[in-house]
C-alpha cells in the first residue's frame, strides 16, 4: 500500500514543485490541489511504514506549501 502511494505521490509532487513559482503566482488551483493530494499520499505512505522523520519532513512541506500558496497571490503594495 505504501509503495503505491509513493508511486503516485512522488511523481505528481515533483512535477508540480518543478513549476512551483508559476503555480503560486498564477494561482493554479488544480495544480496546487494535485500537489497537496500527492504530498498527503506521501505522508500517508510514510505513516504506514512508521517513519516519523519522513512524516515530519513531508508534513512540514505540506504546511509550508499551503502557506506559500495562500500568500503567493499578494504583491508588494497589496494589502
Amino acid at each position: 500500500m505504501a509503495t503505491g502511494l509513493f508511486v503516485v505521490g512522488y511523481p505528481v509532487a515533483i512535477v508540480v514543485i518543478a513549476r512551483w513559482v508559476p503555480v503560486v503566482r498564477e494561482r493554479r488551483l488544480r495544480w496546487f490541489v494535485a500537489h497537496q493530494a500527492a504530498v498527503a499520499a506521501i505522508v500517508t505512505g510514510w505513516a504506514i511504514r512508521g517513519r516519523t522523520s519522513a512524516i515530519l519532513i513531508n508534513g512540514s512541506w505540506f504546511v509550508i506549501a499551503a502557506l506559500w500558496y495562500a500568500a503567493g497571490g499578494r504583491r508588494r503594495g497589496d494589502a
